[in-house]
């Protein structure tokens, strides 16, 4: 598996930002805001690759308590993400921004999302935070 270190600073021409969206494509917080202000994502627009970006659905913004979005539907968008990382995008390195410290927007933690990308069988092209990654192995 391979990882990189620190935050995502900036993309080379080849890399995909893939960062947590929500249900209505507001980046305005978190990782979603660095990508909107940084790779590309169109504004209302709350999965799939966009620009050098990449989001996934992983919060309700209609709902009142979170985590509001599945594990099995965030399942779902991993395993596309993972179909299209080694598929037709297999020219690109995709950069989760998930990391393996802090809080994530969408109500889960760092744990439990590493638990979930931890399902998938990734190729080579998909990088993680190291600390992201030690979480997925334990």
């Amino acid at each position: 598996m391979k990882t990189y270190k620190g935050p995502i600073e900036k993309l080379e021409p080849n890399q995909i930002f893939v960062f947590g969206s929500n249900t209505e494509g507001r980046h305005g917080a978190g990782a979603a805001l660095w990508a909107l202000m940084n790779a590309g994502p169109i504004y209302g627009r709350h999965k799939g690759l966009q620009g050098q970006a990449y989001g996934i659905i992983t919060k309700n913004l209609r709902a009142t308590k979170h985590p509001s979005v599945s594990i099995a539907y965030i399942l779902v968008q991993l395993e596309m993400l993972a179909d299209r990382a080694k598929g037709i995008h297999s020219d690109k390195e995709f950069l989760i921004a998930y990391s393996g410290t802090g809080l994530n927007l969408n109500g889960y933690t760092p744990k439990q999302m590493a638990n979930m990308f931890a399902q998938i069988e990734w190729p080579e092209n998909v990088v993680f935070e190291e600390g992201f990654a030690k979480l997925m192995k334990k």
